[in-house]
């Protein structure tokens, strides 16, 4: 197993002259050591597009990298954090740069350093750098990039890593939307269901956001990388595996209720099915992922749990311009390298504490007894996307809300 989850790379500037670009870092591991990497100039301007100058901003370098089949290159991200916010962002790469990430990956120690042809600590070749004429970048976006060569004050190894992305940290959950009447009746739910089941979603269908996703559905921010629970007097309501030809019909009865709930996606089936992912990003509902090939995690090495879920993110993110930070292990099967892997990209791993085990019964009255005969306050509730689900999940929903619990989006 390679040893570099202790390490971490921070940029701290990007120079460009006519033929070559370099990116000054630091690299912590054992030590803090400031380090000039030569990278292509393709490499160095998608980073500067993603980055800034202000003071105030840090920019960690991920270790992680991919094919991106559509794009045909190579991508990674890095971690732009501000404060107690942090958002992450992806680039495109060349083929040089992944490969110097491999193998800072695998040095032992500092000194190994020397071995990487790319890196330098030479105090001569900082010298002409600062010499060589800069390039005048001018940038369309918000961000204009102009950061300085003179030398930076060391600071102390980062201790914690963030777990929230700012995009959901800035979310307003200030205006929660009342739950419905749990006195409902089944004909009004019907006549309801029939009307939106009478409208499939297709390829061409034009996807806008509805009354619900337009206010803020009531929320449960995640604090910490691996929950079971929530707080009291909440309850949320979980479905794994789509997205499916069921995901519409679950998203409507949620849509009539105006509950919350969180869909956590197989890699596989968003390719199939990306209408649906934005259908349920635009009717306001958590998204989250559930690897790429639904594969017992556990068994798989540090970079292949990566790849299981870094690929299903960008998917997503690709469709719903939004990030993704939740994810769901498969069976819930996971080791120490799935926590690893979720601290170091900064996400959220979420099991479960009630499972109806609908997966076992075809019954609604089977799945909805289930619920009934638990401790529901509190609870992630486990549900898969299946005609039995949504025929029980009216009913289900009638059941919490009769409880008094507020039905949560978990973030």
């Amino acid at each position: 197993m390679s040893v570099y989850h202790g390490k971490l790379i921070e940029l701290i500037d990007i120079e460009t002259n006519a033929e070559q670009s370099f990116l000054r870092v630091k690299l912590s591991f054992e030590q803090d050591t400031e380090l000039i990497w030569k990278v292509t100039n393709n490499t160095a301007e998608s980073l500067k597009e993603i980055t800034t100058s202000d003071q105030h901003y840090k920019h960690r370098l991920s270790f992680y990298s991919s094919w991106d089949p559509i794009r045909k290159c190579y991508v990674s991200f890095l971690t732009r954090t501000y404060r107690d916010q942090s958002d992450k962002v992806y680039f495109a790469c060349s083929e040089e740069y992944v490969k110097a990430l491999h193998e800072i990956k695998l040095i032992q120690k500092t000194e190994d350093i020397e071995n990487i042809a790319c890196l330098s600590f030479n105090q001569l070749e900082s010298v002409e750098l600062e010499q060589a004429p800069k390039q005048d970048v001018s940038k369309p976006k918000k961000y204009k990039h102009k950061m300085t060569w003179a030398a930076v004050a060391l600071v102390g190894i980062i201790s914690t890593i963030l777990f929230g992305y700012s995009s959901q940290a800035l979310k307003n959950l200030s205006d929660e939307k009342p739950t419905a009447n749990a006195e409902t009746t089944n004909s009004e739910l019907n006549t309801k269901q029939d009307i939106k089941r009478k409208h499939p979603i297709t390829s061409s269908t034009e996807v806008t956001p509805s009354e619900q996703s337009k206010s803020s559905i009531p929320s449960v921010e995640l604090i910490d990388a691996l929950t079971y629970s929530i707080p009291e007097g909440s309850v949320a309501l979980t479905f794994d595996d789509g997205p499916s030809k069921f995901s519409k019909e679950i998203v409507d009865i949620l849509d009539d209720f105006q509950v919350g709930g969180t869909f956590f996606f197989i890699g596989q089936n968003v390719k199939k099915h990306p209408i649906y992912v934005k259908y349920v990003n635009s009717e306001g509902f958590s998204i989250g992922t559930h690897s790429t090939n639904h594969v017992h995690v556990s068994s798989l090495s540090y970079e292949q749990q990566e790849n299981e879920l870094i690929q299903t993110i960008q998917l997503i993110e690709d469709i719903t311009n939004e990030e993704v930070d939740l994810f769901r292990p498969p069976y819930g099967d996971m080791n120490q390298l799935t926590i690893d892997l979720i601290n170091e990209h900064q996400g959220k791993m979420v099991l479960w504490n009630n499972d109806p085990k609908d997966w076992k019964s075809n019954d609604p009255k089977d799945i909805v007894s289930s619920v009934q005969g638990t401790k529901t306050s509190g609870s992630i509730i486990l549900l898969h996307e299946s005609e039995a689900v949504i025929e029980a999940l009216p009913q289900i929903i009638k059941y919490l809300q009769s409880k008094g619990l507020q039905i949560v989006n978990l973030t």
